[in-house]
């Protein structure tokens, strides 16, 4: 059987989707990264519910034949840059929970672990974020780009009133979604949003969840969090019978630079409620997760510094620090790194160099990223556009934040 399975599959087709809600339906995807994109040729696909997609003739069948045909599918790009630059990505954490060695090709589909998003309502209005994962964001997109009459590629057709402001209410998740789910024997839940902490749907998957599941005692979540709401106390009574929590705060800068990207919020809020979740009564394993981009990279060291002295050491198992992970802003492409002018680029990459606090691992990540593609001028003009217009209906500054880029604006 090994001899038959190639080392490139993941094992996420065997055992594990993820769905999100979406104004025309649901979206069954292997894993949260998976693109489902325009050049997606599983794109007609995305919408087929969970119970067709992993059954005989989903489409999950047709990935789990490409990949023991050894191919590596362009829907896993994200995985194969993160294990050239950092050695490990998401698809060695698939085969922790699934060695490839124990993979039967002919096995049915049956669910260990999932990955959910209840619905886009959200708190925040992230300048990198889209109306997508959070509703406070098409507040943003009405009050700084409708005006001015920009647009936004992340704003399709189904998220837009007929005047062509976004839609501001959030998607509603059909919770009758959980009847086709089997959540007996699951291992693992992440929970997404939006913000998780205040989705109402989210206390109701965790009643059922203890429910359905044959043994709660050995469940691990995980949430990814924006860490300015707390949960309300019948979610932490669940996380005292559970095996594990695991709060991944979504946190890109110390101070002002997180209010900066992460429109909505007072740092304050954030530094406390880490404190908070440390005296829970539950076993809680806390780390950031950072997405880079042209505003945060000039002082990612500081809120490195922050998550050294505010964290616990843990047991995650990332090499390098234990405390903070690192990703970077692709969409909207005006916010990825690598557009910016070359001197720019050599400019941050000298901040990165330096940093006192950044382990090398992590620098040699940041700077393979960064240099990895060519100065783009439209999506640099762009840049400047969006974000002076955020700023005039934010109130607030990018010189306030970045000031290196002030010589490099067109």
């Amino acid at each position: 059987m090994t001899s038959k399975v190639p080392p490139t599959i993941c094992t996420a087709p065997w055992m594990h989707f993820a769905v999100s809600t979406h104004p025309d339906g649901f979206i069954t995807m292997p894993c949260c990264r998976f693109r489902l994109g325009s050049d997606s040729e599983y794109r007609k696909h995305k919408f087929q519910p969970p119970e067709q997609a992993i059954g005989k003739n989903g489409y999950f069948e047709d990935i789990r034949k490409k990949m023991l045909a050894g191919k590596k599918l362009h829907g896993c790009q994200k995985c194969w840059r993160e294990e050239e630059h950092k050695g490990y990505s998401y698809r060695t954490l698939m085969e922790e929970r699934l060695k490839i060695s124990d993979v039967d090709p002919n096995a049915p589909f049956q669910l260990k672990y999932l990955e959910i998003f209840f619905s886009n309502l959200c708190n925040l209005s992230c300048r990198m974020c889209d109306i997508t994962q959070s509703s406070q964001w098409a507040n943003l997109y009405n009050g700084a780009f409708v005006p001015l009459g920009m647009k936004d590629d992340a704003v399709d057709d189904e998220y837009l009133n007929e005047d062509g402001r976004a839609k501001v209410e959030p998607v509603k998740f059909d919770l009758a979604l959980l009847d086709t789910i089997d959540l007996s024997n699951l291992i693992e839940v992440k929970i997404l949003g939006g913000e998780p902490m205040i989705t109402p749907d989210h206390l109701v998957f965790l009643r059922r969840l203890m429910e359905d599941s044959k043994h709660p005692e050995k469940i691990k979540l995980v949430y990814h969090t924006n860490a300015t709401k707390r949960p309300p106390q019948e979610v932490i009574n669940f996380w005292k019978k559970m095996n594990k929590i695991e709060i991944v705060c979504s946190i890109d800068g110390y101070g002002t630079v997180n209010e900066y990207q992460r429109i909505g919020h007072n740092w304050n809020v954030i530094d406390d409620n880490v404190k908070w979740y440390q005296n829970l009564d539950a076993n809680i394993e806390l780390r950031v997760h950072t997405v880079i981009s042209p505003l945060n990279i000039w002082k990612v060291d500081d809120l490195v510094k922050w998550a050294d002295d505010s964290l616990p050491i843990t047991s995650h198992r990332n090499p390098g620090s234990h405390r903070i992970t690192f990703d970077f802003v692709q969409k909207p492409h005006y916010l990825d790194v690598t557009i910016m002018p070359d001197d720019a680029k050599e400019k941050c990459a000298q901040v990165i160099k330096s940093a006192g606090n950044l382990q090398s691992s992590q620098k040699q990540f940041i700077l393979a990223y960064l240099n990895s593609k060519s100065y783009n001028i439209e999506h640099w003009k762009e840049f400047w556009k969006k974000m002076e217009a955020i700023d005039k209906y934010t109130n607030q500054s990018l010189s306030s934040v970045a000031p290196q880029l002030e010589e490099f604006k067109i």
